[in-house]
């Protein structure tokens, strides 16, 4: 799953005094941040395998650190408290919460279209997938209904500040489309520098979105209320 992370970050911004877009669309892929960077690194790995049938034919055999149960509560946690410290006094607790919960998220929506390769404390023997990636026709609507709902939600809940609000928020998701077609459809890439590197590109791209959303559009709420 890549854009259907993003509906949960996107909704998010329904809630007052929420923390930024960009913040979101960061919370909700850092476990993916996490896992290519250390990928990268050739901590956790992973390997093609042609014989794999649906979409990603990528075997995802190590990822202890960033994808099991215990290290995505710990990358949730850990980006709560980042969260709190750097929020502004009187948004603590709910910026910490938002975050930590945007975080976690991403092993939930995972669980449902992984293989089994999700670990609960590590690396053990079994694993957690219920694998709708196998299942194009169910996992493909699933994850754009994630993201338009979730745009349905900040579309509703923001107004443009000019034309350029008005104008972005139909590119981000045609952007966002791309990406996950070439996601879906690109020939697998074997190299780990390239793959990992173009992972971390895209989330980048996407952060830098977000980041230009906030600046072209605000909340519907009263200003005394954000």
């Amino acid at each position: 799953m890549f854009i259907g992370h993003y509906g949960p970050a996107l909704a998010a911004q329904a809630i007052r005094k929420s923390p930024s877009l960009m913040v979101g669309f960061i919370a909700v892929q850092l476990v993916d941040i996490g896992f290519f960077s250390l990928a990268y690194l050739g901590v956790e790995k992973w390997r093609l395998n042609p014989s794999i049938v649906g979409i990603m034919p990528v075997d995802l055999y190590y990822m202890p650190y960033t994808h099991s149960l215990l290290g995505s509560v710990v990358w949730a946690l850990a980006a709560g408290v980042l969260a709190y410290v750097l929020a502004p006094s009187g948004r603590r607790l709910l910026a910490a919460s938002i975050v930590s919960s945007l975080v976690f998220s991403h092993w939930l929506l995972d669980l449902v279209v992984h293989r089994h390769d999700l670990g609960l404390m590590g690396d053990e023997a079994h694993k957690l997938g219920f694998g709708l990636w196998d299942r194009p026709f169910f996992e493909v609507p699933l994850e754009l209904a994630l993201l338009f709902a979730g745009l349905w939600i900040y579309v509703k809940s923001t107004r443009a500040r000019d034309a350029w609000g008005r104008r972005l928020i139909w590119v981000v998701p045609i952007v966002l489309l791309i990406l996950q077609s070439i996601n879906w459809f690109a020939p697998p890439i074997g190299d780990n520098a390239v793959f990992s590197g173009l992972g971390l590109l895209a989330y980048a791209v996407c952060a830098l979105m977000a980041w230009t959303l906030d600046r072209t559009r605000s909340s519907n709420a009263p200003s005394a209320l954000r």
